[in-house]
């Protein structure tokens, strides 16, 4: 059970406010499940999984860390102009029924036909945002309540006068804007939010690892990032490699592997933005290394 500290500050240190100039934004159909976060005080050991995604109870309860999307979807990005856009949050709802509405404002500075199909999208749609802000990334949509967003645009009325889009998001949660430290999926590549970089795919090597977390002991899913990758494995048992074009359905595409050791290495082909999934009898360690190649097409 996490328990309060101390809430210091030292007065004269460097403390930036405001937000980035690029946030990232999906339609929250395209998400297949959220990572996770406890909403139960007894139950979170690190205060970071009472206020992040991604942060886990322990080996008996650990939980993808990244958000699963379909097949071929991917995050957004946008530019916001700072001065103009920001995120908070307050409360709202009755005693014993209380819970947080994160906010968001970004200001786009044009009208084009981009900008406008989002705003048409948006009246009856359902967003995730993801915004940096101090070196750390926060989401605002959430996965237990639908997002408001309303969009405002001008043209401007006198030369010199702002112009543009005016977008604001309301989303009610149980965590005050969430932080988030997984990967971020885009068309270029991978934004890695724990360390805050950037890989393209025609930059991915047999050096780019990432690590996978297991949930029941003996499950693993995640997006492939890459077309081809050999995936790092610790467990027993037979080994099964499922692939998934709407998470829900799978079509098995391993061939017969083994543990050997408590070990295993998978070679494995897939397209960029497949849902895999893994089982055996017991997984206490998966990492893939992600390579690229020019083919897109799954053999």
């Amino acid at each position: 059970m996490i328990e309060l500290s101390d809430i210091n500050f030292s007065i004269g240190s460097v403390n930036p406010s405001g937000i980035g100039d690029t946030i990232y934004f999906i339609p929250r159909k395209d998400i297949i499940a959220f990572p996770w976060i406890t909403d139960e005080m007894d139950e979170a050991i690190l205060k970071d999984g009472y206020s992040s995604y991604g942060n886990f109870l322990g080996d008996d309860r650990e939980e993808d860390n990244h958000f699963i999307l379909h097949e071929g979807k991917y995050w957004y990005r946008m530019y916001t102009t700072q001065g103009k856009s920001k995120m908070s949050w307050d409360v709202t709802g009755e005693v014993d029924h209380k819970v947080v509405l994160n906010k968001a404002q970004f200001y786009y500075p044009k009208l084009n036909v981009l900008i406008v199909t989002l705003a048409k999208m948006a009246n009856n749609g359902d967003f995730v945002f993801v915004v940096r802000h101090d070196g750390r990334y926060y989401v605002v949509g959430s996965r237990k309540y639908r997002a408001t967003l309303q969009l405002e645009g001008s043209s401007g009325d006198a030369a010199g006068s702002a112009k543009g889009v005016t977008i604001n998001v309301e989303s009610a949660d149980t965590t005050p804007l969430p932080v988030y430290k997984g990967a971020l999926l885009m068309q270029q590549g991978v934004i890695n939010c724990e360390d805050n970089t950037f890989t393209k795919y025609s930059d991915m090597a047999t050096n780019f690892k990432q690590t996978y977390a297991i949930t029941g002991g003996n499950t693993v899913v995640f997006n492939a990032l890459s077309n081809e990758g050999r995936i790092h494995l610790e467990g027993t048992g037979s080994i099964t490699l499922d692939v998934s074009v709407d998470g829900t359905t799978f079509k098995n595409v391993s061939h017969s592997v083994a543990f050997e050791n408590g070990k295993a290495i998978v070679p494995c082909q897939f397209i960029i933005g497949d849902v895999v999934k893994i089982c055996a009898t017991t997984i206490t360690k998966c990492i893939v290394n992600w390579n690229h190649v020019n083919a897109a097409e799954r053999v």
